[in-house]
């Protein structure tokens, strides 16, 4: 078991390894610089720093909107529990026997 766990980390780190010097080999082959315009004004970047940028930009708009959808979630599921608690204490009540009466000479003994 202790072997497939480390063989799974070298992959993962073999995995990083690859996907960051890809990441070295895209931005040296787009180093050059471009303009973008926009809102009155201009600004001037490398390309792989731009499309980082919006990379970026993209990624935290996409946690965002799912940190919103999960805290929805995460309402409705207390609401939920609530609801069952409530119900469940509802039933409780309805289900427990009702205490039988004493007859007046107290209880009997043969």
């Amino acid at each position: 078991m202790q072997a497939r766990i480390l063989d799974m980390n070298i992959l993962v780190w073999l995995i990083r390894v690859i996907v960051v010097l890809l990441l070295v080999w895209f931005a040296a082959k787009n180093a050059e610089l471009v303009s973008i315009h926009g809102l009155g004004t201009g600004l001037q970047a490398p390309l792989a720093l731009i499309l980082l940028a919006f990379f970026g930009a993209g990624l935290l708009l996409g946690l965002l909107s799912a940190l919103l959808a999960i805290f929805r979630l995460k309402r409705e599921i207390r609401h939920l529990n609530r609801a069952l608690q409530n119900r469940a204490k509802d039933d409780s009540i309805l289900a427990t026997p009702a205490a039988e009466p004493v007859a007046r000479g107290g209880p009997k003994t043969s």
